[in-house]
């Protein structure tokens, strides 16, 4: 888009956090009189109300005195339900309602991957990222993870590498990348997207706009994805832990193999793989077809592969204390995510979980506790939930804080054993985010270890 194609319209921006600010700064650039409006006060968004160009309208505390009609263009933050009523008086208003998302592609010439998921995204789009740098292109990454979509726009880059929540394809209606990929569909949200159908729906509008010559990347183990029907003329590949006659990657004999229609080769071997569990397998992957696709050499791959220890509260080994060892898996923040990193044990692991709600059923994940779990500490809000779903299992106690939980849960351990944080939960009832509960934990395993050197 041009930049004559925003000047003297009136545009308003509903949430204002890190995507609110993005979007008003490129609005208000592109010569958009831009007004911000947000249920917090000023004082509560603090860094995000002071970023805010001089030129922005701010309307917070509420949104009362703002009548809709009198705007042209109006994008939500992923943070704001698109059902919210605000919202949906926006668009009764016949005002055209867009996601951070759709702006920022909008003003984005640079060719994009676009990863979407329940569990996964993060490590996926980050490891395509770097994948897409070896490769010597100009990348940025960003979307749901760092900087915002419209902070890519006007700026120099090959390629855009992007990761895309539910939350922000409501709203998305032009958004085309070259290269998307659909982790996994699992129950998430269901507190906001209130279905499966709807949250799957979602997770497809990724590759809903892409055509002749672009890529579509799919699980071929998982059920939802097997079902979705790609756009024609678009490549699909696959990804599994096994082939099954399509084009894709896959595991062969100890390595990961790809066919993307000219023959098969070699991309790593799973000994490579620094980060446990199949899951990352499937990550790896995603990320190799996408970078793949996007023409990048499989030397590049593999060195990625090669050099990549993780993330912070992915599975991160935080401290071995008295032959305990403590892994934060605060990202775990929804049922399946938790589940697939606890198979990876079997009754020589006690887990910490609990947290707020997001309308989950925890019948499998106490079904997983029970297989392959010694004991549980439970905190949170949904603490009476999942004891309540362990039925009889023992020891399953409750903590009131983080210290307490580590504590009690390196009590029910032997040396060789592992605490494992994976909440299956958000983490809003006792923390900011999944990133200062992961921080939390950290700091109790700190004091603990401390206190056994002391003891030594």
């Amino acid at each position: 888009m041009t930049m004559d194609d925003y000047k003297g319209k009136k545009a308003l921006v509903i949430g204002l956090a890190r995507s609110g600010v993005a979007a008003a700064s490129l609005l208000a650039s592109r010569g958009a009189a831009v007004t911000v409006t947000d249920m917090k006060k000023a004082e509560d968004l603090g860094e995000f109300s002071m970023a805010l160009p001089s030129s922005v309208a701010q309307k917070l505390g509420g949104h009362e005195g703002i009548g809709p009609e009198g705007f042209d263009l109006a994008v939500i933050s992923p943070g704001v339900p698109w059902d919210a009523p605000f919202p949906a008086a926006v668009r009764r208003a016949g005002v055209e309602m867009i996601s951070e998302m759709e702006l920022g592609s909008r003003h984005i010439g640079a060719p994009m991957i676009a990863i979407t998921g329940a569990n996964g995204k993060t490590t996926t789009t980050t490891l395509a990222g770097r994948m897409m740098e070896a490769a010597g292109k100009r990348t940025f990454v960003g979307g749901n993870i760092g900087a915002p979509l419209c902070g890519a726009a006007g700026k120099d880059y090959d390629w855009i590498v992007a990761e895309v929540s539910s939350f922000q394809m409501e709203g998305v209606k032009t958004f085309r990348p070259k290269v998307s990929a659909v982790l996994n569909v699992t129950p998430d949200h269901m507190d906001r997207h209130k279905t499966m159908q709807a949250y799957a729906a979602l997770k497809a509008a990724i590759f809903k706009n892409q055509g002749e010559g672009d890529t579509v990347i799919l699980n071929a183990e998982d059920g939802v994805t097997l079902s979705f029907n790609p756009p024609a003329g678009a490549q699909t590949l696959w990804f599994g832990h096994a082939c099954h006659g399509w084009q894709g990657a896959w595991i062969e004999n100890g390595a990961a193999v790809a066919d993307m229609g000219a023959g098969k080769i070699k991309l790593f071997d799973l000994a490579d793989l620094k980060v446990p569990g199949s899951h990352n397998v499937e990550n790896a992957l995603a990320a190799s077809l996408a970078a793949l696709a996007a023409g990048a050499s499989p030397h590049a791959v593999a060195e990625v592969i090669k050099g990549f220890t993780g993330l912070p509260h992915r599975m991160e080994i935080v401290d071995v204390v008295n032959g305990v060892t403590f892994i934060n898996d605060s990202k775990g923040t929804n049922t399946d995510a938790s589940i697939k990193s606890l198979s990876g044990y079997f009754k020589n692991v006690v887990i910490i979980a609990g947290g707020s709600s997001k309308g989950a059923d925890f019948g499998a994940f106490a079904d997983t506790i029970r297989r392959h779990a010694k004991g549980a500490v439970l905190i949170g809000k949904t603490a009476p939930q999942i004891q309540s779903a362990l039925g009889g299992f023992s020891p399953a106690q409750r903590a009131s804080d983080m210290r307490e939980a580590v504590r009690a849960a390196a009590a029910m351990c032997a040396e060789g054993d592992t605490v494992l944080l994976s909440p299956a939960c958000a983490s809003f009832d006792m923390f900011n985010n999944y990133e200062h509960r992961g921080d939390v934990f950290r700091a109790a395993v700190a004091e603990l270890s401390t206190e056994a050197a002391q003891c030594r």
